[in-house]
């Protein structure tokens, strides 16, 4: 599920934004998913995060980041719980949050969508909704890595 409106407004403000936060435990997925990313152009740019407390901890000190890639699944707080202190934060509730997990429990996407994700894409995602999610959200970029 790709909320469009969300998405354009989440245009990026790439002066006081400096990086990709992908918070994800699963080694195989963040390194799909950070392979992708470097492919749009974005292979300086990523930090992955393993554990929810540990984003929470990394975003309080960091610069605020371009967008955060969040599994609901973590050890320490879940994805949920970043997800609301993400947008309980004045200076973070802005950020795009891309929901990508295994989950597909209804309740999971409807605390999603009520904490105002920015997409939340089930896992496995596929290649198509990835580039369209990512294209949407930097619109200068060529997601594809074609060019």
């Amino acid at each position: 599920m790709i909320d469009s409106d969300a998405l354009e407004t989440a245009m990026i403000d790439s002066h006081r934004r400096t990086s990709i936060l992908v918070v994800e435990d699963n080694a195989d997925d963040s390194f799909l998913l950070t392979r992708q990313l470097a492919r749009a152009h974005f292979e300086d740019c990523v930090t992955v995060i393993g554990n929810g407390q540990d984003a929470f901890d990394y975003l309080q000190h960091a610069a605020t980041p371009l967008a955060v890639f969040l599994d609901l699944r973590l050890p320490g707080i879940s994805g949920l719980q970043l997800l609301e202190k993400i947008r309980a934060d004045a200076r973070l509730r802005s950020v795009p949050v891309i929901v990508m997990t295994g989950s597909v429990d209804p309740k999971d996407v409807a605390e999603c969508s009520r904490l105002g994700v920015t997409a939340y894409l089930p896992k496995p995602v596929g290649l198509t909704t990835f580039i369209k999610t990512v294209a949407h959200l930097f619109p200068a970029v060529d997601a594809t890595g074609e060019g």
